[in-house]
C-alpha cells in the first residue's frame, strides 16, 4: 500500500549519466516541492566523484532515519552507490532513472519515465528487498563474470567516445567484445538452495563463456539472463554458459537477450544464498557488480535477505 508518512526526498544526482536529463530534471523537482509537497521536504545533490553517493546516501541516512527516500537519479551504477550508503540503514531508496541502460529500474519499477514517476514521489509503496555482498561491496542487481563483463569494459569506452549512440552501444560492445578469447576457467563452491528450501553445496569446475548471479532479472541494456529473478525471495539465480563455438554463441545472443535461453543445454541456472568462486593460480576472475568492472583472483558472495528498503512506484 502506498505510504502515507511525511518524509524527506534525497535526490542524488550523478550528471554524468543523464547529461541530457537532469538539467531539466532540477527545475521540475523544486516546482513539486514548492506547491503541492504536502508536508514533505527534499534536497538535490549532484556527486562529483566516484563513490560519492554512497557517501551522501549513508550521511543522509543517519540525519533523517526512516524518514528518508534517497532517490538514485542516474544508470544502475548510481544505483549501486546508493544501495551501498543505505543498505542496513532505517531509510529506504529508490531510482529515477536517467543512465545508459537502468536495467534494475526494469525489474522494480511500473514504469520508466522520469515525468511518470515524479507524479506519483508522494505515493511510494515501501518493502524491504534483498541485496547481496559480494566481498566488501553491496551489490543491488547483478554481478556476472566473464565475456559480458569484457562487454562492459568495451561499452565504457563507447560511452565516453560515442556517447550519442545511447541503447546501441551495448550492441556495438558485444560485436567488439567477440572478437579474441571467450573462454573463462574457475573453481566454485556454491551454497544451493531447491524450491521446498533444502539447502546443500556443490562444488565443481568449469569453463565458461560468462556467468550472472542475479538478484534482478536484467542487466546490460535489456539482457535478461534470470527472468525467474525475484527481488525479495531471499535467493541468487546464478546463470552460467559454456564455452561456445562463435556460430553457436551468435544463435544464443538474441535468446539470451529475450529470457528464453533457460532450455539450451549449454545453460545452466542454479538458485543459491552464496559462494565462492575463483580462477586458476596465476589467473584473474575479469567481472563487474552492477555494471562496474573488477579483476580479482577470487570472489566471496551472500544473499542478504530484505537488507534494503526501497520505494516502489
Amino acid at each position: 500500500m502506498p505510504d502515507s508518512q511525511t518524509r524527506h526526498f534525497a535526490f542524488i544526482i550523478n550528471p554524468n549519466a543523464g547529461q541530457r536529463i537532469w538539467p531539466s530534471l532540477q527545475p521540475q523537482v523544486e516546482e513539486m516541492f514548492a506547491g503541492q509537497a504536502q508536508g514533505h521536504t527534499c534536497e538535490i545533490v549532484l556527486t562529483q566523484y566516484a563513490g560519492q553517493a554512497t557517501e551522501l546516501a549513508a550521511e543522509l541516512a543517519r540525519r533523517y532515519g526512516d524518514r528518508l527516500i534517497a532517490v538514485a537519479c542516474g544508470g544502475d551504477g548510481t544505483a549501486n552507490e546508493v544501495a551501498n550508503g543505505i543498505t542496513g540503514t532505517a531509510a529506504a531508496m529508490s531510482v529515477l532513472p536517467i543512465g545508459t541502460a537502468n536495467d534494475f529500474a526494469r525489474a522494480a519499477l511500473s514504469r520508466q519515465e522520469p515525468a511518470e514517476l515524479l507524479s506519483r514521489l508522494f505515493e511510494p509503496a515501501i518493502r524491504p528487498i534483498d541485496v547481496f555482498r559480494i566481498d566488501s561491496r553491496i551489490c543491488l542487481n547483478i554481478t556476472s563474470l566473464g565475456f559480458d563483463s569484457k562487454v562492459q569494459r568495451k561499452a565504457e569506452t563507447l560511452n565516453v567516445k560515442v556517447r550519442w549512440l545511447g541503447g546501441l552501444i551495448y550492441p556495438l560492445a558485444i560485436i567488439l567484445a567477440l572478437l579474441g578469447g571467450r573462454e573463462y576457467p574457475m573453481h566454485y563452491r556454491l551454497e544451493t538452495i531447491d524450491a521446498q528450501g533444502k539447502t546443500g553445496v556443490i562444488e565443481s569446475d568449469a569453463r565458461f563463456i560468462l556467468a550472472a548471479i542475479c538478484n534482478g532479472q536484467y542487466y546490460g541494456g535489456g539482457f535478461h539472463p534470470a527472468p525467474q529473478a525475484a527481488l525479495d525471495d531471499g535467493r541468487l539465480d546464478l546463470c552460467i554458459v559454456d564455452c561456445l563455438p562463435l556460430r553457436r554463441v551468435l544463435s544464443l545472443i538474441p535468446r539470451y537477450k529475450q529470457g528464453t535461453h533457460l532450455d539450451d543445454p549449454a545453460v545452466h541456472l542454479m538458485s543459491v544464498t552464496g559462494g565462492h568462486i575463483e580462477a586458476p593460480a596465476g589467473q584473474l576472475l575479469l567481472g563487474n557488480y552492477d555494471g562496474e568492472v573488477f579483476e580479482k583472483p577470487t570472489v566471496d558472495f551472500k544473499i542478504l535477505p530484505q537488507a534494503l528498503r526501497f520505494a516502489f512506484y
